[in-house]
């Protein structure tokens, strides 16, 4: 069973329209996200997306949506909040590229069955409130065969460690588990899964579905000099590939 803990969408819709995510880094946003995480560019395969429809839950700063339009994809975008919204028109705009970005929410996503032929989303159906609503949601939109692919946070990670470190541990609170410590991390009630949780929720809706941990920059940040001796096992991105079944 997956442990769900409290948190509003309109929190999770404050938290991300008081800064979409990567606006910090300005215009080095795309430069510094494909630095800091390259397991973008190898999951996605954007290539892959030429003269197909693509929609992406979750569109941020629009970086990934731009790729995709740039490989030759029809995309569409939806985001929680209208700052995201507002500022990948723009990008799409400024770059000369078609696409249609709207508000909307991924745990009822304003789309018919099988409307298209692949489904991304990178670090984003984590946070909203119901998110396992939300993944299958993103499988529901899918045509039989078209590709799923999904980032979501990892719970058995260092990153997960670390954040029941700083907010369990360090605050007297050994007990915590980490479904709660996680909850602290970046928006309010984030959420992590394993591997078994996602497969579970999804191997009525999708064949051939790969679920495998990435370790990343972040956990060899909090566990320096020991993450690599696990490997992958305990990487913080949790990649979830597959096709929608027939």
């Amino acid at each position: 069973m997956i442990e769900q803990l409290s948190a509003s969408k309109e929190a999770v819709a404050q938290f991300w329209n008081a800064e979409a995510c990567g606006e910090r880094y300005g215009d080095a946003q795309m430069e510094v996200r494909y630095g800091y995480e390259p397991e973008i560019e190898t999951f996605a395969r954007f290539a892959s997306g030429h003269g197909r429809e693509v929609l992406e839950i979750g569109v941020g700063m629009g970086a990934d949506l731009l790729r995709w339009a740039s490989a030759g994809a029809q995309v569409t975008g939806i985001d929680l909040t209208e700052r995201a919204v507002a500022l990948t028109r723009q990008r799409l705009a400024a770059a000369g590229l078609a696409g249609d970005v709207q508000v909307g929410d991924a745990e009822n996503l304003p789309f018919p069955d099988a409307s298209f032929d692949l489904v991304w989303s990178w670090g984003v159906l984590h946070h909203t409130p119901m998110s396992t609503r939300a993944m299958r949601e993103a499988a529901r939109v899918l045509r039989p065969g078209g590709r799923y692919a999904l980032m979501v946070y990892h719970r058995r990670s260092w990153v997960a460690a670390a954040a029941w470190a700083r907010f369990g541990l360090a605050r007297g609170r050994p007990r915590m588990s980490l479904t709660e410590a996680v909850s602290h991390v970046e928006s309010p009630g984030t959420r992590a899964f394993t591997a078994s949780e996602v497969r579970v929720l999804l191997e009525d809706l999708l064949v051939d579905l790969q679920i495998r941990p990435v370790l990343t920059r972040w956990d060899r940040r909090f566990a320096p000099g020991i993450a690599q001796l696990a490997g992958d096992r305990l990487g913080w991105f949790l990649l979830v590939d597959g096709r929608r079944a027939s």
